[in-house]
């Protein structure tokens, strides 16, 4: 059984930066988020090693790959996705949030139901473990690290039960958080932090449900500083050598999607509060008010 590590947390919590830290390893191998959506135009999307993703020789080299397996590669659709556009119906049950027991066993047996619904998600495994083993044999790792933050997703591969799967549940001060919604997505400081109470409260169902000693918790700001000691504590948790970690992420080659986060050319580890200063005493106020109390169990005051 293959090696798979996840990254579980919110967007704007650090996983990019994580992602190319632990690629540093040699035994690891990634592309940083598997879903791989929303990459816009190809024609000018750059991968990370600073080539444009289509005359990226990693990306030939994996296309090739599947070609001679028959099947087709499409970078603008990898088929690691569990979404079903066309299907609305479908879709929505595919991606409504992860809840207990019994809504879970009624979404598996609504996906059994509907027209195409087990095999659309059989199909969809498949293409994520034939791309798992690719990616991991072209670069030559042990261990696959899918930084797509994602928790219906983990739970899918949970369930599937054909990876020997260890998560890395990613923490970050929700206020930073909720100001990345704001400024990214538009939200209001109370809908930003409403976003950020339901994917932690999703995360912590998911997370009751996984294997003890299969889940590592993580903050970004011992990621940012202290960064040799955070890795080293995750490196143990993956069963890897911390030894034989880089300490300039940069001088490796990284093939990553995500955030803008993974085309910047310093290596320098910078934390991340700008929250503090550009945050109003009104927005604190409502951060506090709607998910204040899930922040200070996380231990930020």
């Amino acid at each position: 059984m293959n090696e798979l590590a996840y990254i579980l947390s919110p967007s704007f919590s650090g996983s990019t930066l994580l992602t190319f830290l632990l690629n540093a390893h040699p035994e690891i191998a990634t592309i940083g988020e598997l879903k791989a959506q929303a990459m816009g135009n190809l024609d000018e999307y750059d991968c990370s090693c600073g080539t444009r993703v289509q005359q990226c020789g990693f990306w030939r080299a994996l296309a090739a790959e599947f070609e001679r397996r028959g099947l087709r590669f499409d970078l603008a659709d990898l088929g690691t996705h569990f979404r079903y556009r066309s299907r609305p119906a479908l879709d929505k049950v595919l991606r409504a949030r992860v809840r207990g027991p019994v809504l879970e066993n009624v979404r598996r047996a609504t996906r059994a139901m509907l027209p195409g619904g087990a095999r659309f998600h059989n199909d969809t495994l498949t293409r994520n473990e034939l791309l798992i083993d690719l990616v991991t044999h072209l670069q030559g790792g042990s261990v696959f690290l899918d930084g797509s933050k994602d928790p219906v997703r983990l739970w899918y591969l949970h369930r599937a039960a054909r990876w020997n799967l260890r998560t890395i549940y990613l923490v970050r001060d929700g206020r930073g958080t909720a100001r990345s919604y704001m400024n990214h997505d538009g939200l209001s400081m109370a809908d930003a932090a409403r976003e950020w109470r339901r994917t932690h409260e999703e995360c912590l169902r998911l997370v009751a449900r996984l294997p003890v000693g299969r889940v590592l918790h993580l903050k970004y700001e011992d990621l940012c500083r202290a960064p040799e000691e955070t890795l080293d504590r995750t490196l143990t948790f993956l069963g890897l050598d911390s030894r034989a970690r880089l300490d300039d992420f940069r001088a490796v080659e990284h093939h990553i999607l995500g955030n803008a986060m993974r085309l910047k050319s310093s290596g320098e580890i910078q934390l991340d509060e700008k929250w503090r200063t550009a945050l109003t005493p009104a927005d604190l106020a409502t951060f506090d008010r709607v998910a204040g109390d899930l922040n200070r169990q996380y231990g930020y005051e």
